[in-house]
Protein backbone atom coordinates (compact mmCIF):
# COMPACT_ATOMS: atom_id res chain seq x y z
CA UNK A 1 0.00 0.00 0.00
CA UNK A 2 1.00 3.62 -0.51
CA UNK A 3 0.16 6.02 2.29
CA UNK A 4 0.55 9.78 2.22
CA UNK A 5 0.81 12.35 4.98
CA UNK A 6 1.14 15.82 3.50
CA UNK A 7 1.87 18.56 6.01
CA UNK A 8 -0.72 21.30 6.13
CA UNK A 9 0.26 24.85 5.23
CA UNK A 10 3.81 24.13 4.05
CA UNK A 11 5.75 27.27 3.20
CA UNK A 12 6.75 27.73 -0.44
CA UNK A 13 10.16 26.55 -1.59
CA UNK A 14 11.98 27.38 -4.79
CA UNK A 15 12.83 24.37 -6.92
CA UNK A 16 13.14 22.96 -10.39
CA UNK A 17 10.02 20.86 -10.67
CA UNK A 18 11.42 18.39 -13.22
CA UNK A 19 14.61 17.80 -11.21
CA UNK A 20 12.89 17.23 -7.88
CA UNK A 21 10.29 15.13 -9.68
CA UNK A 22 13.08 12.88 -10.99
CA UNK A 23 14.48 12.53 -7.48
CA UNK A 24 11.10 11.60 -6.02
CA UNK A 25 10.40 9.17 -8.86
CA UNK A 26 13.75 7.49 -8.21
CA UNK A 27 13.13 7.27 -4.45
CA UNK A 28 9.62 5.88 -4.94
CA UNK A 29 10.81 3.36 -7.55
CA UNK A 30 13.52 2.18 -5.14
CA UNK A 31 10.98 1.89 -2.30
CA UNK A 32 8.60 -0.19 -4.44
CA UNK A 33 11.52 -2.36 -5.56
CA UNK A 34 12.53 -2.93 -1.92
CA UNK A 35 9.07 -3.98 -0.74
CA UNK A 36 8.67 -6.24 -3.79
CA UNK A 37 12.00 -7.92 -2.95
CA UNK A 38 10.90 -8.54 0.64
CA UNK A 39 7.47 -9.74 -0.47
CA UNK A 40 9.05 -12.28 -2.84
CA UNK A 41 10.85 -13.86 0.13
CA UNK A 42 7.46 -15.23 1.23
CA UNK A 43 7.58 -13.88 4.77
CA UNK A 44 4.28 -14.85 6.49
CA UNK A 45 2.05 -11.87 7.25
CA UNK A 46 4.25 -9.33 5.46
CA UNK A 47 2.30 -6.40 4.00
CA UNK A 48 4.34 -4.15 1.65
CA UNK A 49 4.07 -0.48 2.62
CA UNK A 50 5.49 2.67 1.05
CA UNK A 51 4.91 6.09 2.57
CA UNK A 52 5.28 9.66 1.34
CA UNK A 53 5.30 12.44 3.95
CA UNK A 54 5.97 16.18 3.94
CA UNK A 55 6.75 18.42 6.92
CA UNK A 56 8.84 21.39 8.01
CA UNK A 57 11.97 20.40 9.96
CA UNK A 58 15.23 22.29 10.64
CA UNK A 59 14.36 25.26 8.39
CA UNK A 60 13.65 22.89 5.49
CA UNK A 61 10.62 21.42 3.82
CA UNK A 62 11.23 17.70 4.22
CA UNK A 63 9.90 15.11 1.80
CA UNK A 64 10.26 11.62 3.24
CA UNK A 65 9.90 8.41 1.28
CA UNK A 66 9.75 5.34 3.50
CA UNK A 67 9.30 1.62 2.99
CA UNK A 68 9.10 -1.51 5.11
CA UNK A 69 11.39 -3.45 2.80
CA UNK A 70 14.48 -5.40 3.85
CA UNK A 71 16.42 -2.31 4.97
CA UNK A 72 20.14 -1.66 4.59
CA UNK A 73 23.18 -2.30 6.73
CA UNK A 74 25.20 0.62 8.08
CA UNK A 75 27.96 -0.21 5.58
CA UNK A 76 25.56 0.01 2.64
CA UNK A 77 24.07 3.26 3.94
CA UNK A 78 27.54 4.84 3.92
CA UNK A 79 28.00 3.98 0.22
CA UNK A 80 24.49 4.43 -1.14
CA UNK A 81 25.10 7.92 -2.61
CA UNK A 82 28.41 6.98 -4.28
CA UNK A 83 28.38 6.82 -8.10
CA UNK A 84 28.01 3.29 -9.49
CA UNK A 85 27.23 1.71 -6.11
CA UNK A 86 24.10 -0.43 -6.29
CA UNK A 87 22.49 -3.12 -4.18
CA UNK A 88 20.57 -4.48 -7.16
CA UNK A 89 21.66 -7.50 -9.18
CA UNK A 90 23.69 -6.98 -12.35
CA UNK A 91 21.50 -5.56 -15.11
CA UNK A 92 18.86 -4.17 -12.73
CA UNK A 93 20.59 -1.01 -11.54
CA UNK A 94 23.39 1.29 -12.63
CA UNK A 95 24.16 2.84 -9.26
CA UNK A 96 23.61 6.33 -10.67
CA UNK A 97 20.08 7.04 -9.43
CA UNK A 98 20.87 7.93 -5.82
CA UNK A 99 24.17 9.58 -6.70
CA UNK A 100 22.50 11.87 -9.22
CA UNK A 101 19.56 12.45 -6.87
CA UNK A 102 21.98 13.56 -4.16
CA UNK A 103 23.70 15.97 -6.57
CA UNK A 104 20.37 17.43 -7.73
CA UNK A 105 19.25 18.14 -4.17
CA UNK A 106 22.57 19.12 -2.55
CA UNK A 107 24.31 20.96 -5.38
CA UNK A 108 21.35 22.08 -7.48
CA UNK A 109 18.99 23.12 -4.68
CA UNK A 110 21.23 23.71 -1.64
CA UNK A 111 19.34 20.99 0.21
CA UNK A 112 20.02 17.62 1.76
CA UNK A 113 19.34 14.00 0.87
CA UNK A 114 19.81 11.51 3.69
CA UNK A 115 18.96 7.91 4.52
CA UNK A 116 18.01 6.07 7.69
CA UNK A 117 17.56 2.33 7.60
CA UNK A 118 17.44 -0.74 9.78
CA UNK A 119 17.96 -4.21 8.40
CA UNK A 120 14.73 -6.17 8.45
CA UNK A 121 12.68 -3.04 9.22
CA UNK A 122 12.85 -0.69 6.23
CA UNK A 123 14.32 2.54 4.96
CA UNK A 124 13.48 6.24 4.93
CA UNK A 125 15.04 8.71 2.51
CA UNK A 126 14.62 12.38 3.44
CA UNK A 127 14.86 15.21 0.93
CA UNK A 128 15.37 18.60 2.59
CA UNK A 129 14.70 21.76 0.58
CA UNK A 130 15.72 25.06 2.22
CA UNK A 131 13.05 27.56 3.15
CA UNK A 132 15.33 30.50 2.37
CA UNK A 133 15.18 29.73 -1.34
CA UNK A 134 18.88 29.18 -2.00
CA UNK A 135 19.04 27.89 -5.50
CA UNK A 136 21.95 27.18 -7.81
CA UNK A 137 20.45 25.40 -10.81
CA UNK A 138 20.62 27.01 -14.24
CA UNK A 139 17.08 25.91 -15.04
CA UNK A 140 14.12 28.31 -14.61
CA UNK A 141 12.97 28.83 -11.05
CA UNK A 142 9.45 28.01 -9.91
CA UNK A 143 7.89 28.34 -6.49
CA UNK A 144 5.60 25.59 -5.21
CA UNK A 145 3.69 25.04 -1.98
Amino acid sequence: SLTTDFGAELPPVILVEADVGRVLLNLLANAFYAVRQRQQQGEPGYQPQVGLRTLVLNQQVQIQVSDNGPGMSAAVQQKVFQPFFTTKPTGEGTGLGLSLSHDIIAQGHGGTLSVESQEGQGTTFSVGLPLNGQFTSRLPERSFN
